[in-house]
């Protein structure tokens, strides 16, 4: 037989585990209507209250885009917030969040992260807000870009990250040494000994090393390439003495400086390169264009949520024209976008990207580890 006090410490114990399931049950339910006003004009009331934004993005720092986005938001909504910019990128800034989390911190309101290194995985997906419901109920009515965007991107990414950027593979290429026709029409030409792989372009084109990794790192996407034609083709590719880089965006200043006539890997940020004055163009392949994405998202416990949700509408609205104007990046989901005309005009071509299944059974990592280690 227990005693008494013996029976009170169960019931204790049931009691605090019945308040552990509630608390767990409250954390994981969307907090949308607990953080964010009802109503626009609650947001915006709000927003100037909170009067300062945390961010962890590094378009605000390139090439005066910050200035702008800011001249145009206190266009838009008459205030300007204090804005605490750390200019970080992918996965630096996913890394930094989640130890911070770690560590019993959330400095930062508006987050810059990929969409496919956080919505796949549900220990990150519990520290996000549920944005998209907000975004649509509050201000889909008044910036239609918003919804728009909403609508395009893929359902299991939307409703904790919204893209901003797109990062597609293809090849750049510099305008006084090269021309558009002169470059491979396909990727599937490389696999016939052609293209890049030819001997006539031997040394004079460009491929990164790593970040994340090769230019064909992706192709095993949706089952497009199976791993041992990639190493195939990435060892023809190196037999014929590339100029190595260390990223996508070495490669690309390589070419706009003249080092060599081409290069293969991401080709965000041409257009900004060539504002600059720069002598380089972007072509994308006939077949297959593998796509990377980077989204901003707000984290729960944020400090200033409204004017993080405010601002993320502001840059879906009137910010993606202006950071594509001076950096020369959009993304595929915005239909004003460069990118998004530029697909259009290559029905032909096949998108690829990762499934949230290919990412949780780790099979992107496992794919950009393997080639890796063909790298020198």
């Amino acid at each position: 037989m227990k005693t008494i006090a013996e029976r009170m410490k169960v019931l204790g114990a049931l009691f605090a585990s019945g308040l552990t399931v509630i608390f767990a049950l409250l954390w994981a339910t969307p907090a949308s209507a607990q953080v964010f006003g009802k109503t626009f004009e609650e947001v915006l009331e709000k927003a100037k209250q909170e009067s300062q934004l945390r961010v962890y993005w590094e378009v605000p720092a390139e090439r005066g885009a910050g200035a702008q986005l800011e001249a145009a938001f206190k266009k838009r909504f008459g205030f300007v917030p204090r804005v605490e910019l750390t200019p970080l990128t992918t996965p630096d800034s996913t890394t930094r969040f989640l130890t911070e989390v770690r560590l019993g911190r959330v400095d930062v309101d508006l987050l810059y992260a990929g969409a496919d290194d956080m919505a796949p995985y549900p220990e990150r997906v519990k520290l996000l807000e549920d944005i998209e419901r907000p975004l649509t109920e509050i201000f889909g009515s008044r910036f239609p870009t918003v919804r728009q965007i909403l609508r395009n991107v893929p359902a299991w990414k939307r409703p904790w990250s919204v893209d901003v950027t797109t990062r597609a593979n293809g090849m750049v290429y510099n305008t006084k040494m090269t021309t558009a026709a002169e470059l491979p029409k396909t990727i599937e030409e490389f696999a016939q000994g052609k293209g890049f792989a030819d001997p006539k372009w031997r040394g004079k084109f460009a491929i990164n090393t790593i970040g994340p990794a090769t230019p064909l790192g992706d192709l095993a996407a949706q089952g497009y390439w199976d791993l041992e034609k990639q190493k195939r083709v990435l060892r023809l590719l190196l037999a014929n003495k590339p100029l190595l880089k260390r990223s996508s965006g070495d490669t690309r200043v390589a070419v706009a400086l003249g080092e060599v006539p081409a290069g293969l890997g991401n080709v965000a940020g041409t257009e900004g390169l060539k504002k600059e004055g720069h002598p380089i163009g972007l072509k994308l392949f006939e077949d297959v264009i593998v796509v990377g994405t980077m989204g901003l998202t707000i984290p729960k416990g944020a400090k200033n949520p409204n004017m993080a949700l405010l601002y993320l509408a502001f840059i879906l609205e009137d910010g993606l024209p202006i950071i594509e104007r001076v950096n020369g990046e959009g993304t595929i989901y915005d239909p004003r976008s460069q990118l998004s005309g530029l697909l259009k005009a290559m029905p032909q071509a096949r998108v690829l990207g990762w499934t949230p299944e290919e990412l949780l059974a780790r099979t992107r990592d496992k794919t950009r580890k393997a080639l890796q280690e063909l790298m020198p």
